[in-house]
């Protein structure tokens, strides 16, 4: 399994799709710098902005750019990468090939969904590092502090992290299995963008649908994990009325690792009764 890892791993950080990800998500969060920056000029380095920009910008306050980023960008990640990685066996017959070699269908799913969290873990930490170096590059244009480590705290920015991982996790699992039954890169794309739309919508609309589809149980998640006191009570509020019944936390785990486990295990079994090249 090592050498599918390697093998794997080195389709995946060469495949221009991926690289594309790499400068779209570090290009909105430089756009998001420079216009933090161009504004404070507009404005004059004396003006309030300017100064909400230096405590914006200040390590830690600036890792919230990336994760602001990454928390509206993740399902669409996710639904790129997946389909890309899969699709693409298709496209170029690659695993005909290496199928008869392999005695384990099941170890190029794997894999698949292991290479999938590794390279969203590398973009996730890169774009955390490329914000603290802009913020102090900012810092150094604007003429404030670089940083306040007092306030840096490990568990609140792995907090910060936990519901972004679980977008990437759940989306790239069902958009595994879309692509993989319609053997389709751009189905896999264009069903993971449009049915994320449509869980939204569908979510907001039906009691019943927001209790079976993934993106309140996440909101939810979200919510007892992230927020504590008043701010806490009052987002679950709103998602309880969402789901026009009090849920618990136990009960969105549940339907977001069903999501997460079922895709998979269907796409192993899919798999299992067939192989990559259609045949």
């Amino acid at each position: 399994m090592w050498n599918l890892f390697r093998a794997e791993w080195t389709k995946t950080y060469k495949r221009p799709a991926n690289i594309g990800l790499f400068l779209v998500t570090l290009g909105i969060i430089l756009l998001g710098f420079l216009g933090m920056v161009g504004i404070s000029l507009y404005e004059g380095m004396d003006s309030q902005f300017a100064e909400q920009i230096r405590q914006l910008t200040l390590f830690p306050t600036s890792l919230q750019v990336p994760l602001i980023v990454l928390s509206q960008l993740g399902s669409i990640l996710a639904i790129v990468f997946m389909s890309n990685s899969i699709g693409a066996e298709y496209t170029n017959d690659t695993w005909k090939v290496l199928l008869p070699r392999r005695a384990r269908r099941s170890d190029f799913i794997i894999i698949k969904v292991v290479i999938c969290l590794l390279f969203m873990t590398l973009l996730i930490a890169i774009s955390l590092i490329f914000a603290a170096l802009l913020g102090v590059l900012v810092n150094l244009i604007v003429g404030g502090d670089i940083s306040n480590l007092e306030q840096f705290s490990a568990s609140e920015l792995f907090k910060s992290l936990v519901p972004i991982f679980m977008q990437l996790i759940v989306f790239s699992s069902i958009t595994l299995l879309v692509t993989m039954a319609s053997r389709s890169t751009i189905m896999g794309i264009v069903f993971g963008i449009v049915g994320n739309t449509i869980f939204s919508v569908a979510a907001s609309l039906s009691k019943l649908a927001a209790k079976i589809l993934p993106n309140l149980h996440i909101s939810n998640l979200e919510a007892n994990w992230l927020y504590d006191g008043e701010q806490k009570t009052e987002v679950i509020k709103r998602i309880d009325m969402a789901f026009g019944t009090p849920i618990s936390l136990t009960t969105s785990l549940i339907v977001v690792g069903a999501y997460i486990f079922g895709s998979i295990i269907i796409g192993l079994v899919l798999f299992q009764r067939r192989d990559m090249a259609g045949q």
